[in-house]
């Protein structure tokens, strides 16, 4: 069956609209915002109203520390030159399984800190792990006293990660 050449235009015209609507129906979607939220009204201050608390030392080092880009028990277990081992899981496959089980078998080990979170966390920790180029979860980042990283990706054996741990003291 030939088709003629207008028909065949007109065809990938529409094609091409229809495609090119999709693309910018989402765009619009996220960009069409309610009215910003109407902050509620504050009363004058008076002498008899309790005045609003600072911030505690605690938030202010959390807030600092995660500035710097790590967690701020991270940032503790580093200062106290500890051997910190962070676990980034994906998906509840059978390598991060496994790999959470090696890893948790570090848990208690004198002088180890280990940490646990998921791989979409991985901004948390951009002062550690930003150069490493972590790619693939299973990830383990074992950071020794002298607080070089080493990141091994994929599953790791409990034997293979002690050693590893131990490596890096």
């Amino acid at each position: 069956m030939a088709v003629s050449r207008p028909l065949l235009i007109v065809l990938i015209a529409a094609v091409l609209g229809l495609v090119a609507f999709y693309a910018t129906q989402g765009s619009r979607d996220s960009s069409e915002t309610a009215a910003p939220p109407v902050a509620p009204a504050v009363p004058a201050r008076t002498a008899d109203m309790p005045q609003t608390s600072r911030p505690s030392a605690a938030d202010r080092r959390r807030a600092r520390a995660e500035r710097r880009g790590m967690p701020l028990a991270v940032a503790r277990a580093l200062r106290a030159r500890k051997t910190v081992v962070l676990f980034f899981r994906g998906s509840p496959s059978a390598d991060d399984r496994a790999t959470a089980r090696a890893v948790s078998g570090l848990r208690g080990q004198p002088g180890v800190t280990v940490f646990a979170d998921r791989i979409g966390k991985l901004g948390r920790y951009r002062a550690i792990v930003g150069d490493l180029g972590i790619a693939q979860a299973p990830a383990v980042v074992i950071v020794g006293r002298g607080r070089a990283a080493r990141v091994v990706e994929g599953y790791i054996d409990p034997t293979t990660l002690a050693q590893d741990v131990a490596d890096a003291r």
